[in-house]
């Protein structure tokens, strides 16, 4: 680990107030480097200048520049530590010292404004608010980091990191520096991916001009706007299959037209008609409608979608421009990861259950199959889902995720919400300006926090092994069964619910036969009736009159009207008869039925019990789907992990204006009074509390009791899921193995390389020297620290891997044995004494309070 020296920005590795380029900041952008400094000999002082400055270290009011002849005014001010306001004949200058803290409290707090800083500068010098001072801060910082974007990327490419898509290659170790000899996972990359609508702009009111017309385009974090485009056209929408019960139940309405196929396709469109995921994606359809409705149509961008790794590395970004979560985004994002980061992708989606259909149908659907990929919903979003779907989707009965929430998104979004109040009404370049500066940021603290991220997972799935493993081992004794008794049983309990609610052809034959069958006894009952109405009608002393004879009677045409009415009415009736007759004796033909039921024939009235029930199911599925729209409420709200009172107390609140899910209820409790023998009644305080949804699944299926089913048993349902929990466990012990023994390789690597890259520069006597060692004295310091997390992790009991570092697959072999392991070696050990430190400060983290207010806040507005 090499001895800190002099850094461009006015990093703390800076001294005094140098004026010298290399310790202030870099001198220029591209002509600025290289820019010559004049001649050596008497200086001619009449190109020297006083200007006004801000310094909010020094405090100073003016300042003197130094000027030679060759230089103008902004190199000179450059040299001295300032970035002038203005590029011709600047008035004002803010020094690189005040521009960079202003970047630092960014980067730690995104919501922090340029105003905010102006009028902390302006408290600083003892003066009202300046607006002039906001304006020159924003103009400055904007070049300002237009400065160190140059340098950055001189810097990456010196050290070799100017590769396309090097980034999304190596950003996180954990996943991308695979080794030579290591085994190999179940799946090589698992990532996430979802949208968010808090990263809004408002678009321009009415004809009025945009000042800033400038595009950010040097963001690798977003892909060409031109590759997610190509994705628009991909797939069609496809109208919605027509749901009669709809309108009865949902609370939510639609005012978007039926079947409009000309509107961009969303991530469920190819979804099937499968009961499963219509319901899972009818639950997201109408949280994105609500959602559609709040923006008014005023916004240009909505929102963003992004994805990103299982650690929590942001991957790409992508606009929602004037549109929701169309199936373009994830798409691209698709084609991206297939095309960067190889084959077995784990792709958690809220909505992964339905999106898989829409990457078959698209022209990934091959290359996604090709290279064995899937998709899962998220962890919490998949409690959302119906039982049946999470029996095939829930990421803890897929093998291979281990513990792996898919939730990363989530949290990633809870952090970002800060953006909002300084991009809402920002520039377009300043937007997507901000988001790049703040995921850059995102992805440092990741990774600085990456090793104790590890050494969690691992504390969790040996926990998980020590604490339930001992109680699965007694379940088993109990029940007198083994551990395949329990994976068949779980296999059973799949294939249960991938049948529910799919009526068997037999009985959609028997229930469209019995259907005929009241409707033909209805029929020849009316006929009958309307016979005798129609001879009724006939007069006791009726004589036979023909047409053309003249009558006396004053009646006569009326009556004869009337008859003609009721024999019109008699042979309706008669041909309806006859019509349904003719498809009765089609369908006994058909199912062999040799004799017609009877009411009182066993099979008969074993339909009709099945009609009875399957007006039970539907009141079911209805009172199914409107609680689960309410635990989307709650996931939104950030509430799914509030204790039970919390909980109990948002529930009481909902009570009031949840009208449509007691009318649910009521309607429940009718059908259910309807079977033989009625079910129990439920009641909203029941309801309220269900906290998953397979509460609702055990009670569907009433043509079978599976009270008698060994999975349905509480005590074997516990033993499955725990069981199933420590397999998860095992296979997160066996990740973390491989991705700790990454993580090692890659710092011991990254050390070595940036010491012989910044000795090179050095050598050279290059101006990248400096910002190169800035950067290698800040990467080595969080290394040391992840070193010494992973001293803890090999010392933690129950520990299986490999403590030995490996060697990259398919990489050059790196020299180690630099004068840096023994400086190191010390860094390690003063960073395993301030995690001791840490360790015994209890006080909580900002983010702990922040998930407690937003609970308070939640159940104050609720009421």
């Amino acid at each position: 680990m090499r001895e800190p020296a002099p850094s461009v920005g006015g990093s703390p590795q800076s001294s005094g107030t140098s004026n010298s380029p290399a310790t202030d900041a870099p001198r220029a952008p591209e002509a600025w480097t290289d820019a010559p400094t004049g001649d050596s000999g008497p200086r001619d002082t009449s190109y020297d200048f006083d200007i006004d400055v801000v310094d909010i270290y020094t405090l100073s009011r003016r300042a003197s520049i130094r000027r030679d002849v060759h230089q103008t005014a902004v190199l000179a001010l450059a040299q001295h530590g300032y970035m002038a306001t203005s590029p011709i004949s600047p008035s004002l200058a803010i020094s690189f010292k005040t521009l960079e803290l202003f970047r630092r409290l960014r980067l730690r707090k995104a919501s922090f404004s340029v105003e905010a800083f102006a009028k902390v500068v302006c408290d600083f010098y003892a003066l009202p608010y300046c607006r002039r001072y906001r304006t020159a801060l924003s103009d400055s910082f904007d070049i300002y980091l237009s400065i160190l974007r140059v340098v950055e990327k001189r810097v990456s490419q010196a050290l070799g990191r100017d590769s396309p898509d090097w980034r999304v290659k190596n950003a996180c170790p954990a996943c991308c520096y695979e080794l030579d000899d290591e085994i190999q996972l179940e799946w090589a990359r698992m990532m996430c991916m979802d949208g968010n609508s808090s990263a809004k702009r408002v678009a321009k009111i009415g004809e009025r001009n945009v000042g800033d017309i400038r595009e950010f385009l040097e963001s690798d974090y977003y892909p060409l706007t031109s590759f997610v485009e190509g994705f628009r056209h991909e797939v069609k929408r496809r109208p919605e299959p027509a749901d009669p019960d709809e309108d009865a139940w949902s609370d939510v309405s639609d005012d978007e037209p039926d079947g409009d196929t000309n509107r961009d396709a969303d991530p469920t469109d190819f979804a099937s008609a499968d009961d499963m995921l219509r319901q899972c994606t009818r639950n997201w359809k109408s949280a994105a409608r609500d959602e559609k409705k709040k923006t008014w149509g005023i916004f240009d961008e909505t929102g963003i979608f992004a994805s990103a790794c299982c650690h929590g590395f942001i991957l790409w970004i992508t606009d929602l421009v004037k549109s929701g979560e169309l199936a373009m985004h994830p798409l691209a994002h698709v084609a991206k990861a297939l095309a960067v980061l190889g084959p077995r992708l784990f792709i958690g989606y809220d909505i992964g259950c339905a999106f898989i259909c829409t990457i078959l149908a698209s022209s990934l659907g091959l290359e996604f199959t090709r290279q064995g990929c899937r998709c899962s919903v998220n962890a919490f979003h998949g409690y959302s889902h119906s039982h049946q779907c999470q029996t095939k989707h829930h990421p803890a009965v897929i093998k291979g995720a281990g513990l792996e929430d898919f939730e990363g998104m989530e949290r990633i979004f809870s952090g970002s919400n800060q953006l909002a109040p300084v991009i809402r009404y920002a520039s377009k370049y300043h937007r997507r300006l901000f988001i790049d500066l703040y995921f850059k940021q995102w992805d440092e603290d990741k990774y600085a926090n990456l090793a104790g991220m590890l050494y969690d997972n691992y504390r969790q799935a040996l926990r998980i092994i020590e604490e339930e493993a001992p109680l699965v081992e007694q379940a088993l004794q109990t029940l007198g069964c083994t551990l395949d008794d329990l994976a068949k049983w779980e296999q059973e309990e799949v294939q249960y619910f991938a049948t529910l609610g799919k009526e068997d052809p037999r009985d959609v034959h028997a229930t469209e036969y019995v259907r005929l069958l009241r409707q033909l006894r209805d029929l020849e009952d009316r006929s009958a009736a309307s016979m005798a109405v129609f001879m009724t009608s006939i007069p006791e002393d009726y004589t036979y009159v023909p047409p053309t004879a003249p009558t006396s009677n004053p009646h006569y045409y009326a009556d004869a009207a009337r008859t003609r009415q009721l024999e019109s009415e008699r042979r309706l009736r008669k041909e309806k008869h006859e019509a349904t007759l003719r498809d009765v004796i089609a369908m006994e033909v058909r199912m062999g039925i040799e004799q017609r039921w009877q009411p009182d024939m066993p099979e008969y009235i074993e339909t009709m019990k099945y009609i009875t029930e399957r007006e039970y199911i539907i009141a079911l599925e209805n009172l199914h789907r409107l609680v689960v729209q309410r635990l989307f409420e709650l996931q939104t709200m950030n509430i799914s992990q509030t204790a039970y009172k919390v909980r109990t107390y948002i529930a009481k609140n909902l009570q009031q204006r949840s009208k449509a899910i007691r009318n649910a209820v009521k309607q429940y409790n009718a059908a259910a009074r309807s079977l033989t023998p009625p079910r129990p009644p439920l009641d909203w305080s029941k309801v309220s509390h269900y906290s998953f949804l397979e509460e609702f699944e055990l009670l569907r299926d009433t043509r079978n009791d599976i009270s008698q089913k060994q999975w349905a048993q509480p005590l074997v349902r516990e033993a499955m899921k725990k069981s199933r929990r420590i397999t998860r466990a095992h296979e997160e012990l066996q990740r973390c193995n491989v991705e700790v023994r990454r993580l090692h390789t890659a710092i011991l690597d990254e050390n070595a390389h940036l010491d012989t890259v910044v000795c090179s520069l050095e050598l050279q006597k290059s101006i990248l020297a400096g910002p190169a060692m800035d950067l290698s004295i800040r990467r080595q310091r969080v290394n040391a620290r992840l070193l010494a997390v992973i001293n803890q992790i090999h010392e933690l009991d129950g520990f299986t891997g490999q403590r030995e570092p490996g060697t990259r697959k398919g990489g050059a072999a790196i020299n180690r044995a630099t004068d840096g392991p023994r400086a190191m070696e010390q860094a390690v050990q003063q960073e395993l004494e301030e995690l001791q430190h840490d360790a015994q400060d209890t006080s909580p983290d900002e983010s702990e309070i922040d998930n407690a207010s937003r609970v308070l806040e939640f159940a104050t507005n609720i009421m």
